[in-house]
């Protein structure tokens, strides 16, 4: 899907940070699963936290080599601990949802297979739990970071989330889905994503700096997408 990062070598590096914590509605709603052993839960979960600063975006955020040396222990640990869950518990969507986002973190990583890894254990959870927001929401995401060609995949699943969140407001996917729309060249509605998004969140100067250039590539009439530079986008 995308060899050494390349896919979105023009001129463009954007990191798609996920700042926003997990909507607690949409894991009350999976209740009904039965629950993996709560310690060893919490123990991925923790994991799972203190990797997201650095795996949200490519490049990670490290700055040594023994610090990446060191997150690549933590990401393997993690890994080992959610396959073990997966083993007493293959049909519960909140773990594939989980190692999901984990091969994400691992895709930006640079793990080979990694992606591969996260869109089937993605859609596995979607499978199983067709109205599970948080896994069209990992989905889209992934898929508008993998590169350009994927983008309509990303605001299909974007979309989708923000769909069955309905009527709780979804900013996140509202935030990506600005980006998925200018990947694709749709300037307008890019803007019009923005503006969805900074109604939830007004005081992102980030999205307002994405808003200004998408406004500005429609009115240009530009057919391809412009030069994004470095926007953080969570």
């Amino acid at each position: 899907m995308r060899s050494g990062h390349e896919c979105l070598n023009l001129s463009l590096l954007v990191l798609l940070v996920l700042a926003l914590p997990v909507s607690c509605a949409v894991h009350n709603r999976l209740r009904a699963t039965p629950a993996p052993d709560a310690n060893r839960l919490a123990r991925v979960d923790a994991q799972l936290d203190a990797l997201r600063p650095i795996l949200r975006g490519y490049p990670p955020n490290v700055t040594s080599a023994e610090q990446r040396q060191d997150v690549t222990r933590q990401w393997e640990e993690t890994e080992a601990d959610l396959k073990s869950l997966l083993e007493s518990d293959p049909d519960n969507p909140q773990l594939q949802w989980r190692i999901g986002e984990l091969y994400r973190f691992g895709h930006d990583l640079d793990v080979p297979g990694a992606g591969a890894q996260c869109v089937s254990h993605l859609e596995r959870a979607i499978a199983m739990k067709p109205d599970y927001v948080d896994a069209h929401l990992e989905l889209g995401i992934f898929y508008t970071k993998a590169g350009l060609k994927w983008a309509p995949l990303g605001e299909a699943n974007l979309k989708k989330a923000i769909a069955l969140s309905a009527p709780t407001p979804l900013p996140r996917a509202w935030r990506v889905l600005t980006f998925a729309y200018y990947y694709q060249g749709r300037f307008a509605e890019s803007a019009g994503a923005a503006d969805q998004y900074l109604t939830m969140s007004p005081d992102d100067d980030d999205l307002r700096k994405m808003k200004k250039l998408a406004e500005q590539a429609a009115a240009s009439g530009k057919s391809g997408f412009g030069r994004v530079g470095r926007v953080i986008v969570p």
